[in-house]
């Protein structure tokens, strides 16, 4: 290994940059894995199929109807919230009601059973054949001797304006208000008005459409096939982990540490041991501080 190749500012920006782009889509995963989880306690184990659906949808929108990728995005989002919509009114929402106290544990298996089930539905439909394009986006910006891609930028854009908006809506909409209240308190918003189970519908979806987002963005990164979705949806909980469980700041701060980690890891060693290392850092953290390493103090574990 030519240790000198990093007094290039090229290979720094570049490898940053990847990094970036990478760690913004784990970030949004594993931000939508922590509104599930923050708001309904689910651990959502179908969340790999949610990216995979808006992956598909992403690819019959610029490839098939040769729609602009901003519109494929969108409409990736849509769908996916729709398919979350109809997941917790359909199926969580009366297990919630009918199961008790012991609804979390069935919930735990009806996430596991809705991935098999979504996994050989997109089999069934779409074949084993991987569907992708080669770039969203073609050319370059240079900057004198950094070339980046116009299509890391454009997803790069696009991950910040979401997250943006999100913080928006969270913090100023009176949905976003009762979202908050009822992730700190469900009973306590229930008795002041809040509508506790269009809340946890609406987050599950929001949830949902995050995950399809991330699919569509990475569609040249990952094609569109059945099991698509097992090495976003570990990823995403390695960044909920790392992060804390439903800390929506830190499962950002995690998924961009995440992808940084992951790409110099590439350039300086090989494929695969991004995923070694991510592992022990998962497994590191765990020991040393199991709430997470962004989570406030005194969060639960």
């Amino acid at each position: 290994m030519d240790w000198s190749m990093f007094a290039d500012p090229g290979v720094l920006s570049d490898l940053t940059l990847q990094g970036l782009v990478r760690g913004s889509m784990y970030a949004l995963m594993g931000l939508g894995l922590s509104i599930i989880f923050g708001i309904l306690d689910i651990v959502n184990f179908a969340h790999g199929e949610l990216f995979m659906i808006g992956s598909y949808v992403m690819y019959y929108a610029i490839a098939v109807l040769g729609l602009p990728f901003p519109v494929g995005v969108a409409a990736a989002a849509v769908v996916v919230f729709v398919v979350g919509v109809l997941i917790e009114r359909g199926l969580v929402e009366p297990l919630r009601k009918r199961a008790g106290r012991e609804w979390l544990m069935d919930a735990f298996v009806l996430t596991i059973g809705l991935m098999v089930i979504l996994q050989n539905a997109a089999q069934i439909l779409f074949s084993a054949e991987r569907l992708g394009v080669a770039q969203l986006i073609p050319g370059d910006l240079s900057f004198g001797e950094i070339d980046v891609s116009f299509e890391r930028l454009a997803i790069l854009a696009i991950a910040v304006l979401v997250v943006a908006l999100l913080w928006a809506f969270v913090k100023f909409t009176r949905i976003g208000k009762a979202i908050r209240a009822t992730a700190q308190n469900a009973e306590a918003a229930q008795t002041l008005g809040i509508d506790v189970n269009r809340i946890y519908t609406v987050a599950f979806g929001i949830g949902a459409a995050l995950a399809g987002m991330s699919g569509a963005l990475l569609i040249s990164i990952y094609p569109a096939y059945p099991t698509v979705g097992a090495d976003p949806v570990l990823k995403s909980f390695a960044v909920v982990i790392i992060g804390g469980l439903g800390n929506v700041s830190g499962a950002i701060a995690a998924g961009l540490l995440l992808g940084v980690i992951e790409a110099y890891t590439f350039f300086l060693m090989s494929a695969g041991w991004q995923n070694v290392l991510t592992a022990a850092l998962v497994v590191a953290i765990m020991i040393v501080k199991p709430s997470g390493l962004f989570a406030p103090k005194g969060a639960r574990p």
